[in-house]
């Protein structure tokens, strides 16, 4: 009798976090490779804590994104961009 772990390939952190991005941005589209980032997350605690507080700043980045931004800050900001 074959189990679902028996049948996924184990990746280790740093492919896990390598992809994590990608994969919080839905844009791994090959099948294995999303169940086995997904196999790993559930089975590591320290990866499925970072994907959580990474899908939330991701969250939020979006929403934030959607507003508009202050002229004033718009110009602070091309300042600093300016001065690197």
């Amino acid at each position: 009798m074959t189990t679902d772990k028996d049948q996924i390939e184990n990746i280790d952190c740093t492919e896990a976090i390598d992809k994590l991005y990608a994969y919080l941005d839905n844009e791994i589209e090959d099948t294995e490779s999303i169940n086995k980032l997904e196999h790993h997350l559930k089975h590591c605690h320290s990866c499925f804590t970072r994907s959580q507080l990474e899908g939330e700043l991701t969250l939020r980045m979006k929403e934030a994104a959607k507003k508009k931004t202050s002229k004033t800050l718009r110009h602070r900001l091309r300042n600093i961009i300016d001065q690197l």
